[in-house]
């Protein structure tokens, strides 16, 4: 496993930057029906990415600006440009902008091939 996202590391840092869209799509070969995506999201001030999941897990580092960002179950997180935080494979989440700057991301998702990079769902309960 460890070979494979070491393969995956490396041919990220060689690749050129890609210009539009800023998508990435590489095959895990350990993993068939699996694919990694390397996105650059922006989310502006007062925008929300409301409530949804990923077949997979999401890694989001934060190159600039802040995000308020909760996980179905957990508490509001504020992170800042130079924070990473993870999204365990079909777990709710969301992320709010509640500052004056836009926020960009740097997301790299291990999901699977088949179906959309991000489906709606309704907001959890809160217990």
């Amino acid at each position: 496993m460890r070979t494979a996202f070491a393969l995956v590391f490396a041919t990220l840092i060689a690749s050129p930057a890609v210009a539009d869209p800023p998508d990435i799509h590489i095959d895990v070969p350990v993993r068939k029906g699996q694919e990694v995506n390397v996105v650059e999201h922006d989310i502006a001030p007062g925008q929300s990415v409301g409530w949804h999941i990923h077949h997979g897990t999401e890694i989001s580092y934060v190159q600039s600006g802040a995000l308020n960002v909760q996980i179905a179950g957990g508490p509001i997180r504020h992170v800042v440009k130079g924070d990473t935080f993870e999204i365990d494979r079909d777990t709710p989440h969301r992320a709010t902008n509640d500052g004056t700057e836009p926020a960009a991301l740097l997301i790299t998702y291990l999901r699977d091939k088949a179906g959309p990079l991000a489906i709606p769902v309704p907001s959890p309960q809160v217990h």
